[in-house]
């Protein structure tokens, strides 16, 4: 049994997270607590304001707590209906900090790229997102817009400890993905066409999968694992800490919303 994290925005629920939540639970065998957020500093603020000036047009406490209330039970009911077990967590204060505690205490996280809990709108990843992945205390994984199964899985590697560790705790979380098909893609920006340390990656893979890959691309590292995603589907995507290494550079602006718009795909990502 397994604690997995659902975040979700109190105010708006996204069903397609949902779904892909509950295919992991249920995949897993364990239970999905949905930890509802509620930004009260900046609703309270926005109440003052509309107040101020007069204006009906930003919802009150009361109307919030019940657009909650409806929420909580559509989760509810969404994860009932899939032979989901699921718990809630109602969390008042500041999102990221009521993450992080959460995160201290769980396996794993699940979050929407565009889960937001400003007032302007975002591109994805929203800097929420960018700064639970820096700070979260358990792996996280991005879920796709839509979703349709897994048959492959890409390790992202690039020799460095973070990467390794990805794929440890990928491993160990997922057990159940042992004859789905691996493939280990490094992305050199020297024209190198071999995996660094290829044979002892490669010894500790096959005590964990059956059908192993290795792919290598030279070039820039965004742009080409860009080009590598795009258009290919029901892939799971392995990668090391945020901060460092393959994904630091994948969420550059100019290539973050690009990856996470045009493709459909599940990012599993270890914090440390």
């Amino acid at each position: 049994m397994r604690k997995i994290l659902l975040v979700i925005d109190a105010q708006n629920i996204n069903r397609n997270a949902i779904d892909f939540a509950c295919f992991v639970a249920l995949l897993t065998k364990s239970k999905l607590t949905g930890v509802f957020l509620e930004n009260i500093m900046a609703e309270e603020m926005r109440e003052l304001a509309s107040i101020s000036t007069y204006s009906n047009e930003i919802p009150s406490s009361d109307d919030r707590n019940e657009k909650t209330q409806t929420n909580i039970r559509s989760f509810r009911e969404a994860c009932e209906k899939r032979g989901t077990m699921t718990n809630i967590h109602r969390r008042r204060g500041a999102p990221l900090k009521e993450m992080i505690e959460e995160s201290r205490f769980a396996d794993l996280i699940i979050v929407d790229a565009e889960i937001s809990f400003k007032t302007k709108i975002e591109s994805a990843p929203s800097d929420f997102v960018k700064d639970l992945l820096q700070e979260a205390e358990c792996p996280i994984i991005i879920s796709p817009q839509s979703f349709d199964g897994i048959d492959e899985i890409v390790f992202t590697y690039d020799a460095s400890r973070s990467s390794v560790l990805a794929m440890k705790q990928f491993s160990y979380i997922f057990p159940q993905f042992r004859q789905k098909k691996i493939t280990v893609l490094e992305i050199n920006k020297k024209n190198e066409i071999t995996i660094r340390s290829k044979p002892k990656i490669s010894e500790w893979l096959k005590t964990h999968y059956d059908q192993i890959d290795f792919t290598v691309l030279t070039g820039d590292t965004s742009e080409e694992l860009f080009k590598y995603l795009l258009g290919k589907n029901n892939l799971f995507v392995v990668m090391g800490a945020f901060g460092r290494g393959i994904f630091s550079s994948l969420l550059m602006p100019s290539c973050a919303t690009l990856v996470l718009k045009a493709t459909s795909l599940p990012i599993f990502i270890a914090h440390k």
